[in-house]
């Protein structure tokens, strides 16, 4: 009953760092002003498959979908019918209420507010029924959050504390790709549904409880290449670089993009580098060396790197970290540095929120909070977690929801619609923001849920 998957992993590449182009003065200080010291939703190093412990990179969290089919054979107990009977693991279950844990990096995990998921993490579930309370079966939603601190060891830490001693009945990574990993591993350790937006598939496609709500990195980077060669219209693969941090849950990415693109550069900055180290690999001068660059780095480490590359080259990315507001505003700040970058995301940019869910806007007036996109993103995890659960049946126990979840599809228009017919990895679809930098910086939607170009 296992969904199994042999994740592979490369060796890291060689570090190439020629001398920089220069500094814009203060990026860095003005991002760590703004919380970016240590970027939680970054992509700066990590773990191996073990989560053993290193700084994390990252990602944000959530999850998209209403059902639209039966459940089938999945992970954590006896085969059942739509989830209504399970493994009788009732943990987190009442009859009036569900109790959900949720991990991000929140201290120094820049860029974000710091109330950004304590405002996040309700509002669905207090004001998604029509203003009023979400109720499934009878029950209503509580959460519980946790600072994991931007460490996978921690990660792991908090997330034991959540499942075993708040009784949280699954658990949900909002941030941090080797903090995610070291989480869902062990939370399929102790057979705890486990969810995260899609990062690495080290470690990941074997665990029985674990489901991704968006696109891997692994199966992002063949679309980024078709998006590079047919919109930005970048074919020869000598005018293509690929800037992405050494850490191995990041070699899939690389495989991912240099097996569909071909020979571009590629280049390993290590961890603990500044961006501006890598600014003249891009850069002669004023003269770029290459028409587009994949950046896959922590926030602070591309901000830095933008600032200092003088040629201004076109951005493109993955994940989820890079289409955050306060990324493009810093950018904006520093020069327009980041103008035109494009990164894939798994909802279409916050600005454009009210278009494609226009209840959520209601709910953040309802609540009277100051919503941004971690707020949308997290409503859109929500939306599709009450679906699951609805799923799972009013019988829940953790064995029915693993049950109803797995062979199921789901579809929010917030996430990705998402289909773990064939295992956990289920996305097919991003969104791609475009960095505007009128207005003091911001990300709006260029396409929505697409699966192709």
């Amino acid at each position: 009953m296992s969904r199994k998957r042999i994740a592979m992993a490369l060796a890291a590449a060689a570090l190439l760092a020629l001398p920089a182009c220069g500094q814009y003065d203060g990026v860095h200080d003005d991002f760590v002003e703004a919380g970016g010291e240590n970027p939680g939703l970054g992509g700066e190093d990590g773990t191996g498959a073990d989560g053993t412990d290193s700084s994390g990179d990252g990602s944000g969290g959530g999850t998209g979908g209403e059902t639209d089919d039966g459940g089938g054979g999945g992970g954590g107990g006896g085969g059942n019918d739509n989830g209504n009977a399970g493994n009788g693991d009732t943990t987190g279950v009442t009859d009036s209420t569900i109790t959900i844990g949720i991990h991000a990096p929140l201290t120094g995990a820049a860029p974000l507010r710091q109330d950004s998921f304590e405002t996040g993490k309700d509002l669905y579930w207090q004001y998604g029924n029509g203003g009023q309370p979400v109720e499934i079966f009878g029950r209503t939603v509580e959460t519980v959050f946790a600072d994991d601190q931007y460490r996978p060891s921690t990660a792991r830490q908090v997330c034991q504390t959540m499942a075993e001693e708040q009784k949280a009945f699954a658990l949900i990574g909002a941030g941090g790709t080797d903090q995610i990993q070291a989480c869902a591993q062990y939370a399929a350790s102790e057979d705890v549904p486990y969810l995260s937006t899609g990062v690495t598939e080290t470690g990941m496609g074997s665990l029985d409880t674990y489901f991704a709500a968006s696109m891997t990195y692994h199966q992002q980077t063949p679309m980024l290449a078709e998006y590079i060669k047919n919109e930005l219209g970048v074919t020869d693969p000598s005018r293509v670089a690929a800037v992405v941090t050494n850490t191995p849950n990041f070699d899939d990415a690389v495989e991912g993009f240099t097996d569909a693109f071909g020979d571009v550069d590629v280049f390993r900055p290590d961890k603990n580098e500044r961006g501006s180290s890598a600014a003249g690999n891009l850069c002669t001068g004023t003269v770029g060396n290459y028409d587009a660059v994949f950046v896959l780095t922590s926030p602070t480490f591309y901000l830095e790197m933008a600032a200092a590359s003088g040629c201004r080259p076109q951005f493109v990315g993955v994940g989820v970290s890079m289409g955050l507001d306060q990324v493009a505003s810093t950018g904006c700040s520093a020069a327009s540095s980041t103008e035109g970058a494009r990164f894939f995301n798994p909802t279409p940019a916050f600005a454009d929120a009210g278009e494609y869910d226009p209840d959520f806007l209601a709910a953040v007036d309802a609540a009277g909070i100051e919503a941004d996109d971690v707020t949308w993103m997290m409503w859109g995890q929500s939306k599709v977690l009450h679906q699951m659960l609805e799923k799972a049946g009013e019988n829940l126990d953790r064995g029915a929801f693993l049950d109803a979840v797995a062979g199921s599809s789901f579809s929010t228009g917030v996430f990705p619609d998402l289909n773990y017919k064939n295992g956990p990895f289920g996305a097919t679809q991003v969104s791609v923001l475009r960095n505007v930098c009128d207005g003091g910086g911001h990300y709006e939607t260029d396409f929505a849920f697409v699966d192709g170009f």
